[in-house]
């Protein structure tokens, strides 16, 4: 039996290494990365309206035997070139104005100029008037065409089967670009993306144990490019087209680039360069026998660790499994330790404070006796004088 499952295993190698099928690429570059770092515009940006961008193709998606009600391409189309648009040089090249819905709009501003009016009568302050483009864009998704190419490769021997199959369809968009007074169809762009979907499977069909078991193995998988990922690419694809047509025919121009000076320029004629670069310390570099040792130290470090946690489990009865835990452990008794210090001083200073009033508190009454004494002194000694006399 692994004789068989040897044998399958080969065919799949030998399917892999027969290559990509060849196929028609005509937009396969990421666009986007195109229409984010476009050089911008000389001067403001420009001020486009977009009123449709709609599916023309018709096309149902693909059910196999039953008729599916789904449309083959998106209907978001619209979106997407607004959100294009407005990505264009990072936002610096146009400045895109709603359009499709308008009438919606259009009423929420009668219903603000109404309420004003209710508030503030006819003095109210009237709103401002809408900015109006003088250029605007249109166009669509004109063709869906699929299994424009399709095939496969495989391999049978004894039962055992691998196979690969592709197949190939392409999307197609128009942008035009109109001038809103004279309504010349200033630009026309057209723009092809491919799509590409891939699948790989494989069987085994074989009899053992004399003609009486069989053993019957499938597996495969497929990957289809996105739809809708496609049409995103090409509509950026077609504004970035766009952009250097109408720079060509002289409608717009790109801000000029900054020339830096080399740095040769800052070489003396002797050619040294007074710029001197501190490139710090310069580390040797480490060779195998040191990336060894640091393993080996490293693992020795690592089971004093684990020796040290079972001796002090074994010893305190705890139960900790990791390093950082015993020292969490360790660190948590310290904390106790120093509280009990620190509140240990604290007793030891209130006992020496209250020894010290006592103290104090002895001395004056020493002296107050004292005091005392020597008046009685001097009354017997006046006591004295007046007999006496």
């Amino acid at each position: 039996m692994f004789k068989y499952i040897g044998i399958f295993l080969l065919s799949l190698m030998l399917v892999g290494c027969a290559g990509k099928p060849k196929f028609d690429i005509r937009t396969q570059t990421v666009a986007y990365k195109d229409l984010s770092v476009i050089s911008a515009p000389k001067g403001d940006p420009i001020v486009l309206a977009v009123y449709d961008f709609l599916d023309m193709t018709g096309q149902k998606k693909p059910g196999g035997n039953f008729a599916s009600m789904s449309t083959a391409v998106t209907q978001g189309s619209y979106q997407l070139l607004i959100k294009a648009l407005q990505d264009a040089g990072e936002g610096k090249w146009f400045r895109v104005v709603e359009r499709a819905s308008l009438p919606s709009l259009l009423q929420e501003r009668k219903l603000i100029r109404s309420t004003r009016q209710s508030i503030n009568g006819e003095g109210a302050e009237p709103l401002p008037p809408l900015l109006f483009a003088g250029a605007y864009i249109t166009g669509g998704i004109v063709g869906y065409d699929s299994d424009i190419k399709s095939g496969g490769l495989g391999a049978r021997i004894l039962g055992i089967q691998s196979n690969k199959q592709f197949r190939q369809d392409i999307v197609t968009i128009i942008l035009r670009l109109v001038n809103v007074q004279t309504g010349e169809v200033v630009i026309t762009t057209t723009v092809e993306k491919t799509i590409v979907s891939t699948m790989t499977g494989g069987d085994i069909f074989k009899y053992f144990d004399t003609d009486t078991m069989l053993l019957e193995v499938e597996a495969g998988y497929a990957k289809n490019e996105p739809v809708t990922f496609a049409v995103r690419k090409a509509i950026e694809k077609g504004v970035v087209d766009l952009i250097n047509q109408g720079a060509e025919k002289g409608l717009w121009e790109f801000e000029p680039i900054v020339e830096v000076p080399e740095i040769k320029d800052y070489l003396d004629e002797t050619g040294t360069s007074d710029i001197k670069v501190d490139m710090g310390e310069v580390k040797p570099e480490k060779t195998y026998e040191d990336f060894k040792k640091e393993k080996k130290a490293r693992k020795e470090l690592k089971k004093a660790q684990k020796l040290e946690v079972k001796n002090y489990n074994k010893k305190h009865g705890t139960k900790f499994k990791t390093w950082d835990e015993y020292q969490a452990h360790l660190a948590h008794l310290i904390a106790i330790e120093a509280k009990e210090v620190e509140k240990e001083n604290r007793k030891n200073g209130i006992q020496e404070k209250i020894t010290e009033e006592e103290e104090w508190n002895q001395v004056d009454e020493q002296t107050e006796t004292k005091e005392n004494a020597d008046e009685k002194d001097n009354d017997s000694d006046s006591d004295s004088s007046g007999d006496n006399d």
